[in-house]
């Protein structure tokens, strides 16, 4: 039996990622399972707004001031609280899964009643805010505040409308003046080449504080011990063909440099830090956040003084010729196809596969070494919650053998492909109705795609320079989201429809099928899978459910 060593992190290993103090659930249930006799059910709603400092103990005081406040008005059970510890910047719209699930179990009918300490713990934008309590009111939800009259949340009078607006518009207002002064502090931060906070970039570190000719004060970039020299190594491999495995086993030999746990550095971590314009001593601004598909030139969000000067913040790794050259030969090898993009194993269940915990089970590949010595590439599904949310979220810690999961799952999917399974379906969909028509979608979706691809090749162009960019991002989010919208009515589309029949012989043709054309077939047929923790056979620990 081969023994785990365990890594050992270099003597210059890269700092882990920090994590909060307190990782809080969406939803934890904390009541009784009915509320108590005489008592109506109530669920609390908190949040952490890291934005507007609040304390790390937020959370704490907004439920213990809730509690007090329903024990004083008796007639209430607490059942359940929705949480969310993020902040109130942009990226909380997307993050806040607490007040999603609070959302579905309004719309559910489950939670009829919520209590929350103030009325801008809601939402802070005020058109939303307002639209949030009418639909509260028309699904008689009863909303109960700390800070907030129940009778103006809770009455559709113009009176208690007006009040309920006007605290809505001064949160808004709150958060755009905050936003305006953090925003013009950082800019003159970038004009002036400072470092403002946040994870320090590969390869310099902070300096002291200094002052500039404009009597601004603020902290320079300067080059790492260490990590700068790795750079400059890092250029001179790439300029000889060397790979970028190669430069992150250099890394660790020459410079002890490695990740927290103690393996080589993230090859995509490489290849960031070196397309990086800071290798040319460039200082970064206001880079927009990743999204799948958009590509961006970093180039274009350097920063830049009065004149439009691009700002020389830290010492270069190299200088501008060199940089490019390295850029280019970065950009043909990721550009080779050779290797598929789903890697050594087509994963099959990728989306459908889900742990006890709710989290999905994503495909893991590692080497193995059989008896005899020889290795040979063993592939799972495994679930990842207690990996990217935190431990705590998954006690069971759900691996499943990838070859011997989809066996099982195509021989399911196969048994079902019967006559009588067939006609069953058939007149399910009459019963239903006529479906959309699904060339016209596919057609919209066809103008859809060549649209945003026409958008993405126009990135760096010189009719899309400068402050362009941004109106181009913003066309290309539009593209993408309409995009969404069709796959996602495409999918309901051929879902209602039974696609699958004898005379497709699926199983005489499923080798002939890419991976894409498989994985379009289950889908029709089911709907999840759920997954089992334990050492039981595989067979065993999958439910699969069907969409039939």
């Amino acid at each position: 039996m081969q023994s785990n060593e365990q890594k050992i992190p270099g003597r210059n290993a890269r700092p882990s990622r920090p994590m909060r103090a307190v990782v809080y659930p969406a939803y934890a249930r904390t009541g009784p399972s009915e509320p108590l006799p005489g008592t109506r059910p109530i669920y609390l709603y908190l949040r952490l707004s890291k934005y507007h400092k609040d304390k790390a103990d937020a959370i704490e005081r907004q439920r213990l001031d809730l509690v007090r406040k329903l024990a004083a008005e008796g007639g209430w059970t607490v059942m359940g609280e929705f949480i969310d510890n993020d902040s109130a910047s942009s990226s909380a719209a997307r993050s806040r899964k607490g007040w999603k699930q609070l959302n579905e179990g309004i719309a559910s009918g489950t939670v009829k009643a919520i209590a929350f300490w103030k009325l801008d713990r809601t939402n802070r934008i005020a058109t939303k805010c307002i639209e949030w309590i009418a639909e509260c009111q028309r699904a008689s939800v009863y909303l109960v505040s700390h800070q907030d009259s129940a009778e103006e949340l809770n009455t559709a009078t113009a009176g208690a409308k007006i009040v309920t607006g006007i605290k809505a518009l001064l949160a808004e207002v709150e958060t755009d003046s905050m936003s305006e002064r953090q925003l013009a502090a950082k800019r003159h931060l970038a004009e002036a080449g400072f470092h403002h906070g946040g994870t320090r970039p590969f390869g310099w570190q902070p300096g002291p504080r200094v002052t500039d000719e404009f009597g601004r004060t603020g902290i320079r970039l300067v080059p790492h011990p260490v990590e700068h020299q790795a750079l400059k190594d890092a250029v001179d491999m790439v300029l000889q063909g060397r790979s970028l495995g190669q430069i992150a086993r250099h890394w660790k030999d020459a410079y002890g440099i490695t990740t927290a746990d103690g393996a080589y550095v993230y090859e995509a971590t490489i290849y960031r830090s070196l397309c990086s314009p800071r290798m040319v001593g460039y200082r970064m601004f206001q880079v927009p956040e990743h999204r799948r598909g958009v590509k961006i030139d970093l180039l274009d969000y350097v920063a830049r003084d009065a004149q439009g000067e691009p700002v020389i913040a830290q010492e270069p790794a190299c200088d501008w010729t060199t940089w490019l050259r390295v850029r280019h030969l970065l950009s043909e090898a990721s550009n080779n196809r050779t290797i598929r993009p789903w890697g050594t194993h087509q994963w099959l269940l990728t989306g459908l596969l889900y742990c006890q915990c709710g989290a999905r089970l994503y495909g893991h590949s590692k080497t193995r070494r059989a008896p005899d010595g020889t290795t040979y590439p063993a592939h799972a599904y495994r679930c990842m919650a207690n990996r990217l949310r935190g431990p705590g979220n998954c006690s069971g810690g759900c691996t499943i053998d990838a070859v011997k999961g989809e066996a099982f799952v195509l021989g399911w999917f196969f048994s079902q492909i019967t006559p009588e399974a067939l006609e069953t379906a058939r007149q399910r969909r009459a019963a239903a109705g006529s479906r959309p028509d699904f060339d016209a979608v596919m057609e919209q979706l066809r103008h859809a795609r060549a649209e945003r691809t026409a958008l993405v090749d126009k990135q760096g162009t010189a009719g899309f320079q400068g402050a362009m960019v941004q109106v181009l991002l913003s066309m290309i989010g539009d593209v993408q989201a309409r995009i969404e919208t069709l796959e996602r009515e495409l999918d309901t589309i051929e879902l209602q429809s039974t696609p699958i029949g004898p005379q497709l012989a699926l199983p005489d043709r499923w080798a002939e099928l890419d991976i894409l054309e498989r994985r379009r077939y289950l889908r029709h047929l089911v709907r999840r899978i759920d997954a089992l923790p334990g050492k039981a056979p595989t067979e065993a620990r999958l439910v699969v459910r069907s969409t039939w």
